[in-house]
């Protein structure tokens, strides 16, 4: 008996088996868990996925670029023919980064577009504690700067 799993990571979809689900999301760290199954055969199913999302996949992985309707029709299949297992796993947070100034300033991203002076702090959140800020500011002496 083994665990199917569907997960997203970036833009990249990985369609995978294991015998621990608590230990492979941990080291994998997915953004989303799009589905978790428990069937006897389940490197039967995971083969059968990888040969249906053959023209997808990211060669020599078992990463797929997927639409959103590939994922959900990848998902529906795991649903029948397997126990859908829910279980709790909780993403590590992302550090963010936000453009501050005087003046204008617009973040798209991740890139700062700003006018005038401006700082970058840098901040990352934790459960149950007060949001951390370390300033790192620079002087800009022109008009105006794009960060890309």
């Amino acid at each position: 008996m083994g665990f199917l799993y569907i997960i997203k990571t970036k833009r990249l979809t990985k369609i995978g088996i294991t015998a621990d689900i608590q230990r492979r999301m941990n080291e994998l760290k997915p953004d989303r868990i799009h589905q978790v199954v428990t069937l006897p055969r389940a490197r039967e199913l995971e083969k059968k996925l990888h040969r249906l999302f053959a023209d997808k996949r990211l060669p020599g992985s078992e990463y797929f670029f997927l639409s959103w309707a590939e994922r959900r029709k990848a998902c529906r299949l795991a649903r029948r023919a397997g126990k859908r297992v829910r279980f709790l796993y909780q993403a590590p947070r992302q550090a963010t980064a936000r453009w501050l100034s005087p003046g204008v300033a617009l973040e798209v991203c991740g890139f700062g577009l700003a006018v005038g002076v401006a700082a970058l702090w840098i901040t990352q959140s934790q459960p149950n504690v007060e949001q951390r800020q370390a300033p790192v500011s620079f002087a800009a002496p022109t008009k105006s700067f794009v960060s890309v």
